[in-house]
């Protein structure tokens, strides 16, 4: 992984950190408003009409959950720990779901989590190329030779 890799990754983790955060402040971003607008939009559409007003239902507990689900997966990015490519693989699902619940009352949403998700899919390249894939051809144990 490049330094300029580290970067990316490292800033995508602050902007999922100040995501998650700002979730707990209705003037940058409210979530119960965006809830409502998607249980609206989603009203009548089989399975996820129901599920979008469940989660309507229950802003606060959603807000908590996508926040810390943010704002840890951000904080991974930036420390980058052996936990980076299962944040990455969380964020991307995350992504996965919220526009699916979302797109039909903040179409929008298709190109930010567009960029997110171009980002997470490269970064999860990069890490996959950098790990070496295990040897079929590894060398034995010192010690374990049973010839006489």
């Amino acid at each position: 992984m490049t330094k300029r890799d580290l970067i990316l990754q490292r800033t995508v983790g602050v902007l999922y950190v100040i995501a998650g955060i700002g979730k707990f402040f209705p003037e940058i971003e409210s979530v119960e408003e965006r809830l409502d607008g998607a249980a609206d939009g989603n009203d009548g559409v089989a399975v996820l009409g129901a599920f979008t007003e469940w989660l309507a239902e229950h802003p606060t507990g959603v807000t908590v959950f996508v926040a810390a689900a943010m704002a840890v997966s951000g904080v991974v990015l930036v420390l980058d720990r052996s936990l980076v490519v299962a944040a990455l693989y969380g964020q991307l699902l995350m992504l996965v779901c919220l526009v699916v619940i979302l797109v039909s009352s903040v179409p929008q949403i298709l190109v930010l989590d567009a960029a997110f998700f171009a980002a997470a899919g490269y970064l999860l390249v990069r890490h996959r190329r950098r790990t070496p894939p295990p040897s079929a051809t590894a060398p034995a144990r010192a010690g374990t030779d049973n010839q006489s």
